[in-house]
């Protein structure tokens, strides 16, 4: 029955994949899609099944600020994540005013000395238009110099949670990640 004791069968005998496993693999075939190929062809404006339509985003920004998971290991899957749905956004001519914060010791995420693996991938982002900042006082705190950060990474003042909250006040989602 289970994956255990072997493959499930499907339509014409094709062994079916777990759902999981399968949302991962489309969430990586779009992800790796490059933007000029999105962005070259502008999608039409299309209802949603919710009655929305991306019309609502003609005259407006879509605004959201992140903060940096503080999980090592779901890193490297946020950064997938956001990278697929900002490709997504900018493939429908939506605007984006996106803002990635790491507030405490997540600075390393953004430091080549502890995370020079994901530096190709951040800069996609950047090159997408997503601003990222490290909080002020942990560069404080952990003794690190802005030279030491990613050179497209800036400082949040006075600190990273105070930005966060100033960016919500001001009409910004703020999304932590589970």
């Amino acid at each position: 029955m289970g994956f255990l004791k072997g493959p499930k069968r499907g339509l014409a005998g094709v062994s079916a994949i777990p759902s999981g496993a399968l949302a991962v693999i489309l969430l990586i075939v779009f992800a790796l899609q490059p933007l000029p190929a999105i962005a070259g062809t502008q999608m039409p404006l299309t209802r949603s099944r919710d009655g929305h339509s991306l019309a609502y985003y003609k005259h407006r920004t879509f605004k959201a600020v992140f903060e940096v998971p503080g999980n090592p290991k779901m890193w490297p899957a946020v950064i997938l994540v956001l990278t697929h749905n900002i490709a997504s956004l900018i493939g429908h001519g939506i605007r984006t005013k996106i803002i990635l914060v790491a507030p405490g010791p997540t600075i390393h995420f953004f430091m080549p000395k502890y995370d020079a693996a994901n530096y190709k991938k951040l800069a996609v982002l950047r090159r997408y238009g997503v601003r990222m900042l490290a909080c002020h006082a942990a560069l404080v705190a952990f003794n690190v110099s802005k030279k030491q950060l990613f050179p497209f990474v800036g400082v949040a003042y006075p600190n990273g949670v105070t930005y966060l909250l100033k960016k919500q006040a001001q009409g910004y989602p703020y999304y932590v990640w589970p």
